[in-house]
């Protein structure tokens, strides 16, 4: 087992909020909120019809996506038509409910969540989104060739095939458990 395989299986024996703690530790914290709180506002008041994400808290140039932390209580967080429908805090959004995380370790999180939420949460982003573009990348083995965001997303999570199905194998059976 690689050291990385042997990582992502540590993360997996965590609690959803250890995990998060671990992440946070391992990647440091958010330098903003998801989105500008007075764009937030307006966006709710139906003020505005569009929600841009704030681009200080990407980070994907160094292969890490931004999670929110409160998926475990709510879904979609970062869907401008969710948030309109269902009114969610602006507390859901701040710099201190965001953590970053490689596309394997989004993965595990979401596994978490759906594990303690017994499916209500987090299930949904793992098996439409994450689950799918692990498979192309590492089992398929369709590697992005650009933009360079996804080149450097793909090098940070990277297994090989092998341990890429061995691992969403485990992730499977945790959640179906």
């Amino acid at each position: 087992m690689t050291e990385q395989l042997d990582q992502y299986m540590q993360l997996l024996k965590l609690s959803y909020s250890d995990a998060v703690a671990e992440l946070l530790q391992k990647y440091g914290p958010a330098k903003d909120s998801y989105f500008a709180e007075d764009n937030y506002q307006a966006f709710l008041a139906g003020e505005t019809y569009s929600l841009p994400k704030n681009p200080a808290i990407d980070r994907t140039a160094e292969g890490l996506y931004c999670h929110h932390i409160d998926e475990s209580r709510y879904l979609n967080l970062a869907d401008p038509a969710m948030i309109k429908v269902q009114q969610y805090p602006y507390a859901s959004q701040q710099k201190t409910r965001l953590v970053y995380c490689n596309l394997i370790e989004h993965a595990i999180l979401h596994a978490l969540i759906a594990i303690e939420s017994k499916q209500e949460f987090g299930y949904a982003e793992l098996e439409k989104e994450l689950k799918p573009q692990i498979e192309k990348w590492y089992i398929e083995g369709e590697q992005p060739t650009s933009p360079e965001e996804a080149v450097a997303c793909y090098k940070a999570a990277y297994l090989s095939a092998d341990e890429t199905f061995k691992l969403m194998i485990f992730i499977k059976e945790l959640v179906k458990a």
